[in-house]
């Protein structure tokens, strides 16, 4: 046989093979092989009622505070505030609820909702509230091992930890952990406008739109004589 009669049987025997091996692309993605794992968590805080009539203590108020931040931030649901309350209590509890929720909407949390623990052993006990903020969380992947070595493979694929850093990187500095799992509503900006004001940015130019340029005059020749 000629060398051109063997290179093409070669290549009709090889063919069927070669296409049932298909790329394990984790190993050459980093993404793939180095995931961030996104889950929903609470943050939690437990709140003693005050006196009637008293406000909430500073260290309370500053404790609500960052649970607000925490849902403007990376909210995964609505914000749930359980106040406890004995047979009786009902009423003040419910007060006190709602001055929490209050407080919470004058600060930007747009979904609270508040319900009552009854009974004679309610949780949380009697005189307090829970408010629970469900929060997305990133985990960073593990780094560190090196399953495929350093040195080159028939794959040419990176070492197993190729990659690993960036990605546990991203998980401990994304502000909202769901942005890597979905994309957010469109704003209704304007994408060009947005390009243009990117573009001046990137050249140092002014950003804002020019100024137009007003001239001295009058609207109406009405009783000028004219």
């Amino acid at each position: 046989m000629t060398r051109k009669t063997i290179a093409a049987l070669l290549t009709v025997l090889l063919a069927p093979l070669l296409a049932a091996c298909p790329a394990d692309l984790s190993e050459h993605d980093y993404r793939l092989s180095h995931p961030i794992a996104v889950e929903e968590k609470a943050a939690v805080a437990l709140f003693t009622r005050p006196a009637d009539g008293a406000p909430l203590s500073v260290a309370d108020r500053e404790r609500l505070g960052r649970l607000a931040e925490e849902f403007l931030r990376r909210s995964a649901g609505p914000v749930q505030i359980t106040v406890g309350a004995k047979p009786g209590e009902e009423e003040a509890a419910q007060a006190y609820g709602q001055s929490l929720a209050d407080t919470l909407r004058a600060w930007g949390v747009t979904n609270v909702a508040l319900a009552l623990s009854g009974g004679a052993d309610p949780v949380p006990p009697s005189g307090s509230a829970q408010v629970r903020v469900p929060v997305w969380v990133a985990q960073p992947p593990e780094c560190g091992t090196f399953e495929r070595g350093l040195n080159p493979n028939q794959t040419n694929a990176p070492h197993s930890n190729w990659g690993c850093a960036i990605q546990h990187n991203k998980a401990m500095m994304v502000q909202n952990p769901a942005d890597l799992v979905r994309a957010r509503e469109s704003s209704g900006r304007d994408a060009n406008r947005a390009t243009t004001v990117l573009d001046k940015y990137g050249k140092g130019n002014a950003t804002g739109s020019a100024e137009e340029a007003i001239s001295a005059g009058t609207t109406s020749s009405v009783g000028s004589g004219k």
